[in-house]
């Protein structure tokens, strides 16, 4: 049986007003709903983006009551929820953490970001700890990955999403600018790669790229914002990402046999 998926991206602007930036975000949130979507996801630091020495004083433990507040929205909603990332404490350490809800607003588990923002005189890994692992889920029958913002420019951590059955990979993101041709271009490579869905979702405004995009299989990209507030939908046929391994087999026509190294 063909089954699809409808992912919504929500693109939002995150100010210096944390009540403020999630007004807005459950705003989107509820009128996105009204495209049904099965999947919806929101960016990276959606509450507030602090600076690499200030992550301590927005730091929350999960659940808390802005998880409750996302769970609550999944379940009103219906819709899976890939919750972009807030600052977790974990006892002394702090990680960047994006929490994933089922439609009854279950927390079905977390991510969290293993390669921290140490580039472009931003030191992410001054104040948080990386993550130790990757984290597949499945929702609805469909296998997916998550992977935070900086994690696109790592091919490795895509790879062994695609090994490990995944179909998707969701990026919430809070991607700087002025870097959106590295964003595109990134966003297709990981799904061109590894024959699956790459689905980043960006927070807009003048510090960041906006253009929330989902690249298919082919490494298409099938569905993009600008960079104004609001939400993109785009369907996920899983059927397409088997069709693409079967016509480009990257996964098994790789080698191991080979000395690179010349």
């Amino acid at each position: 049986m063909d089954i699809r998926y409808r992912v919504c991206l929500i693109q939002v602007e995150t100010g210096s007003e944390p009540e403020k930036n999630l007004e807005r975000l459950f705003t989107l949130i509820e009128r996105a709903s009204e495209a049904r979507p099965d999947f919806l996801v929101v960016p990276e630091m959606f509450e507030i983006v602090p600076r690499a020495d200030d992550a301590d004083r927005y730091a929350r433990r999960i659940p808390d009551e802005l998880t409750e507040r996302l769970a609550a929205a999944a379940r009103r909603c219906s819709s899976n929820l890939i919750a972009g990332s807030i600052i977790e404490r974990d006892g002394d350490r702090l990680y960047n953490t994006c929490p994933v809800f089922d439609r009854k607003g279950n927390l079905a588990g977390v991510y969290r970001k293993i390669h921290l923002f140490d580039a472009f005189s931003y030191g992410e890994s001054k104040t948080l700890t990386s993550g130790g692992s990757p984290s597949l889920f499945t929702l609805d029958g469909l296998p997916f990955g998550v992977a935070v913002c900086y994690d696109v420019r790592f091919p490795e951590l895509f790879r062994r999403y695609a090994l490990d059955g995944a179909k998707v990979v969701f990026v919430p993101s809070a991607f700087f600018q002025p870097n959106h041709d590295h964003w595109e271009l990134a966003v297709r490579a990981r799904a061109l790669d590894n024959g699956l869905y790459v689905i980043g979702c960006c927070q807009s405004g003048r510090r960041f790229v906006g253009r929330s995009m989902a690249a298919d299989p082919w490494g298409i990209v099938v569905a993009s914002m600008g960079t104004g507030e609001g939400y993109v939908s785009v369907d996920v046929d899983p059927a397409v990402v088997d069709e693409t391994r079967r016509k480009l087999p990257l996964l098994e026509n790789r080698r191991f046999d080979v000395n690179m190294r010349g």
